[in-house]
């Protein structure tokens, strides 16, 4: 399975304000088979770019410190996992969601 982004700007028919708008397309063997479009006013889209950005950030700091456990304190891949989410939990409140705000 592959997946396809498409982001372009829009103006709004209705309101004429400037928006976002997603497509994302789920691919099997280069087949569409299955399409979500949404559109995003300004204030929406900037917000999913900060939790984009926030959660990429977050990745980056996951993989480094699992890389820690295991390459310098010698943990196994389950002990270091786990305390992965316990580094996560700290970092944002939970194990799992991203949420910038």
């Amino acid at each position: 399975m592959d997946i396809n982004i498409e982001i372009e700007t829009i103006l709004s028919n209705r309101t004429k304000k400037g928006m976002v708008n997603f497509k994302i397309e789920e691919l099997v063997e280069n087949e569409v088979v299955k399409t979500i479009v949404t559109q995003w006013d300004l204030t929406k889209a900037r917000y999913i770019r900060d939790m984009l950005s926030s959660a990429i950030e977050a990745a980056v700091s996951d993989e480094m410190i699992y890389q820690f456990f295991i390459e310098k304190v010698k943990l196994d891949d389950a002990r270091a996992s786990q305390i992965l989410l316990d580094f996560r939990e700290i970092r944002q409140g939970s194990k799992g969601v991203i949420n910038p705000s």
